[in-house]
């Protein structure tokens, strides 16, 4: 009884989850791509955002105060534009118990008997995503990688991207909301914060 009503929690906070993530996308969208008639000016100005924000990820330092917010909502955004998918409640609820699971293997790792200490989760997953970004020859690092194969990067940069989102939001220490109804990093962590690992 109780894992079914966690998972119904879960649930109902990937739903939530993509929800928000869609307003997200449609202002960012409004803001940087959609006042352009021409495609091709289009795909060069979600190139440039996704680019541009994908390098201040890769170099800025994993802060507890929630910096990376804007540059990860841009890039993921760009990155789902430029890949040409939406993420899902479903996407959304495999991100979740996948970052809950990390989370809680993270916390009960014996590691220290090793000398081999573990990063946090949200650590974990920006290296995960800064890699992929990187494949996907989205940075000014090289890559190897023929187009087709950053493609695929680049869909798996998402993949990392999402679980980076959740995992950031739950690590950090975030000034208090702007005002009721604001949906930020404290929303997310207040979402799934208080859910079973």
């Amino acid at each position: 009884m109780r894992t079914h009503r966690s998972n119904e929690k879960l649930t109902a906070a990937a739903t939530e989850l993509a929800d928000w993530f869609t307003d997200i996308v449609r202002l960012w969208s409004s803001v940087y791509f959609d006042w352009s008639t021409s495609a091709a000016h289009r795909d060069a100005a979600i190139l440039e955002i996704l680019s541009r924000n994908a390098k201040m990820i890769l170099e800025a330092p994993l802060d507890s105060h929630g910096n990376l917010y804007k540059p990860l909502t841009l890039a993921l955004t760009a990155s789902c534009l430029r890949h040409g998918v939406a993420p899902t409640a479903k996407h959304w609820l495999a991100a979740l118990q996948n970052v809950l699971e990390v989370r809680s293997r993270v916390a009960s790792a014996d590691a220290q008997q090793f000398a081999l200490p573990f990063s946090t989760a949200a650590s974990l997953f920006k290296d995960l995503f800064c890699e992929a970004l990187v494949h996907a020859g989205v940075t000014d690092r090289p890559t190897i990688l023929v187009e087709e194969n950053r493609r695929a990067s680049l869909g798996l940069a998402l993949n990392w991207g999402l679980r980076f989102l959740l995992a950031y939001a739950l690590e950090i220490r975030p000034a208090r909301s702007r005002g009721r109804g604001t949906r930020d990093l404290r929303w997310v962590h207040s979402l799934i914060g208080a859910q079973p690992t």
